[in-house]
């Protein structure tokens, strides 16, 4: 089988919306702000699955948890240029670290091009105060190979 279209380094950017909101010590009623954000990675293809490695950064500064940075592993499963895929890792930016996790898409439409939609999900118990996020991106990545 020879390697899927998702194999090897990507980077990209993204816009979305970030939703959050705060209750405890704390509370910020849920509100939703636009934000700008980066990731780069590497995929693997194994077996008829694409497992990868990504590094992002989703500049919500209007969050609850301010913005977000970290890595995720990313498991796909690739149909010709369409790869629906999950994410989780950890993000580790104010007010601690904390698990990150998503679901998304992603078309690759040129040899080097995709587009993905991607919702992701992190949330914080600290200090007496519960903050929660949920984003919705929509990204171009640049593929390398």
């Amino acid at each position: 089988m020879g390697a899927s279209q998702f194999a090897g380094p990507y980077v990209g950017f993204k816009v979305g919306l970030n939703n959050s909101d705060a209750s405890g010590v704390v509370n910020k009623a849920s509100h939703t702000t636009v934000f700008p954000g980066f990731m780069a990675g590497y995929n693997f293809d194994v077996d008829r699955f694409v497992l990868g490695a990504e590094i992002f950064a989703d500049l919500h500064h209007g969050s609850s948890t301010y913005k977000d940075g970290g890595i995720d592993a990313k498991f796909g499963m690739p149909f010709n240029q369409i790869m629906p895929y999950a994410r989780v890792g950890f993000t580790s930016s104010w007010p601690e670290t904390r698990l990150h996790w998503g679901l998304g898409v992603e078309y690759k439409f040129a040899r080097h091009v995709s587009v993905a939609g991607e919702w992701t999900t992190d949330s914080s118990n600290k200090d007496g105060t519960k903050r929660r996020n949920n984003s919705f991106t929509v990204g171009l990545q640049y593929h390398f190979n």
